[in-house]
């Protein structure tokens, strides 16, 4: 088998035996799950979209992880590593089932893992949402420009131009990293 297969109750995808792995859909296809990243500091949550349940009742996921380089489909054991899995109640902009076309044609068409504009976050949001967005990105770029216009705003008031030209440069940088964030 090369290729996979879905319908309103199943979804077959190939095995690396050269079998199948068959799927059955359920209420939670589809949807935005998430474990916490394991040593961030800043609380990072890594995104996958539930697929399915297979017969022996183990939950898999589509997911963008630096480690695999490409988007992989994983049982729940691999996609969590020992961590709790939530569900997001985020709204999405498609149904269930276009979330699952949409995340089965990124899974096959295999884009690239970039930590900037190709991640786990971006992953899921262009699928649920159709925008390449990623909060943590989010996250830290609103933390650079909010820094760095106050570091700024206290060179200027305390006559220190260098402390001042650190801050615009930090707030810049923000601003710029969010922006190279939603390109693709």
């Amino acid at each position: 088998m090369n290729t996979y297969y879905l319908n309103q109750n199943n979804l077959t995808l190939p095995a690396n035996n050269g079998g199948a792995i068959v799927l059955s859909l359920t209420a939670n296809s589809g949807r935005i799950a998430y474990r916490n990243k394991i040593n961030t500091i800043i609380g990072i949550l890594h995104p996958g979209i539930e697929l399915g349940v297979d017969q022996y009742g183990y939950r898999w996921y589509v997911h963008h992880h630096y480690k695999n380089t490409v988007p992989t489909i994983e049982r729940e054991d691999k996609f969590s590593l020992g961590e709790t899995i939530y569900y997001d109640n985020r709204n999405v902009n498609y149904s269930q089932y276009q979330i699952l076309e949409r995340a089965l044609a990124a899974w096959w068409n295999a884009s690239e893992y970039h930590w900037l504009w190709q991640n786990c976050q971006h992953f899921v949001n262009t699928i649920a949402h159709g925008k390449s967005k990623s909060e943590a990105i989010d996250q830290i770029a609103d933390g650079a420009m909010i820094g760095g216009a106050i570091t700024g705003l206290i060179g200027l008031l305390t006559g220190n131009k260098a402390l001042m030209q650190i801050g615009l440069g930090v707030a810049a940088g923000g601003a710029v990293g969010k922006g190279l964030s939603r390109l693709k």
